[in-house]
């Protein structure tokens, strides 16, 4: 039988093993939701040329008229050549869009299996790969079609509201511009372009391309992150778990909403919801 001693040294090196799959596990959730931000800027990025090619055609056309005397032609041109440029924005963000939430809740149960087998779990400890592979398809298998459609169908609207607001804005930019007598630079300017690096998008000031670019990859990172958290959910509940505790990520940038929540053991059924942008995850309590 252990003594005190040696129970307090298990306990501290099965708190460890807790804490290295937790890390494991947050780290790979965080780069599956950056590929997929980066596929969804990707296709933004291909709309922002699109987008700075008419605006160079329209230049050409202003450089042999004066800009004002073109605008009822240009502005509804540029109406027809927006909107179709963010029509297939939006299919293009559409395609994938389901796979890319099955994908997430398929590594959630997987951070599930292995949050388990590190709490030496009796069905999970020392689980070989195979039955690992296993006990996600038979888990992923037994999930209800209708959460997972709910799942889709919500990221495909709200990405589908930033196509229509980022075609609003550039129309209006336009329209403005051509109002008040910008020259077509000008009005590039404040339509802007993806920018990937993080230092040069803090600084690129207000525009159009700007603002959608925050939105999607917000929008496109919290629905990652809450596809993998119900993945997870729903194998806690496949197995039994009945109560999990939340983890903030203990740094600087753990906002004031989770940080009282670190520690805190909930009904795996009262979990509170995560914040946009939000970090936080959660382990099962045995």
């Amino acid at each position: 039988m252990q003594n005190i001693a040696e129970r307090t040294m298990s306990d501290t090196e099965q708190a460890k093993q807790i804490r290295k799959a937790v890390e494991k596990a947050v780290k790979r959730r965080d780069r599956y939701a950056d590929d997929r931000v980066k596929d969804v800027l990707q296709s933004l990025d291909a709309a922002a040329d699109d987008v700075a090619k008419q605006i160079r055609r329209f230049e050409k056309k202003a450089a042999l008229k004066d800009w004002q005397e073109l605008r009822l032609s240009i502005l509804k041109e540029t109406e027809n050549e927006i909107d179709a440029i963010t029509k297939e924005l939006q299919a293009s963000w559409k395609v994938g869009i389901r796979a890319n939430v099955e994908g997430s809740m398929k590594l959630g149960i997987e951070d599930g299996i292995d949050q388990l087998e590190a709490l030496e779990h009796p069905d999970f400890a020392g689980i070989s790969d195979k039955a690992k592979r296993a006990a996600i398809t038979k888990t992923f298998s037994t999930l209800d079609r209708a959460a997972i459609d709910f799942l889709a169908n919500y990221q495909v609207q709200l990405l589908g509201d930033v196509t229509t607001e980022l075609a609003a804005g550039i129309k209006r930019t336009i329209t403005q511009g051509v109002l008040t007598g910008k020259s077509i630079p000008e009005v590039a300017r404040e339509i802007g372009k993806v920018v990937t690096d993080k230092n040069a998008f803090k600084n690129a000031g207000k525009t159009v391309f700007r603002s959608s670019q925050h939105r999607a990859t917000l929008i496109t990172r919290t629905e990652t992150l809450r596809a993998h958290n119900e993945g997870r959910k729903m194998f806690y509940r496949e197995v039994g778990i009945q109560k999990v505790k939340w983890l903030t990520a203990q740094d600087e940038r753990t906002c004031p909403i989770c940080a009282p929540r670190d520690g805190k053991i909930y009904d795996i059924d009262k979990v509170p919801d995560e914040h946009p942008g939000g970090r936080c995850t959660v382990v099962a309590v045995l």
